[in-house]
């Protein structure tokens, strides 16, 4: 799971435009986490809904040091990331049957 930013419940129901005891019952199963709960709240973070989920519910979920990877990769000019994708071919090559997450979840 990502590091999701602390924030006080009080905090983070302004944000969100509900309550801190509407936070506190999501918090504790007390209350369902909808779709539109995950929204607000990730966004409120600056996360990403799934970063919500713990690990084992989100398969695809990615740690702090594969976010950070990505988000150089996407600040790199188009020919760093050309040499990067290069060096990932020669130091990684994928396995003859790729796992893909569509595959996983088959």
């Amino acid at each position: 799971m990502a590091a999701v930013p602390r924030m006080s419940q009080q905090a983070l129901a302004d944000r969100i435009g509900t309550s801190k005891p509407t936070i506190s019952d999501l918090e504790t199963g007390k209350m369902t986490l909808t779709q539109d709960y995950m929204r607000r709240i990730s966004a409120a973070l600056g996360v990403t809904s799934a970063d919500l989920l713990p690990r084992d519910e989100n398969a695809e979920a990615l740690s702090a040091e594969e976010r950070e990877i990505i988000d150089r990769l996407r600040a790199a000019a188009e020919d760093k990331r050309a040499q990067v994708k290069q060096m990932i071919d020669v130091l990684l090559p994928a396995p003859l049957e790729a796992e893909t997450p569509q595959k996983r979840r088959a």
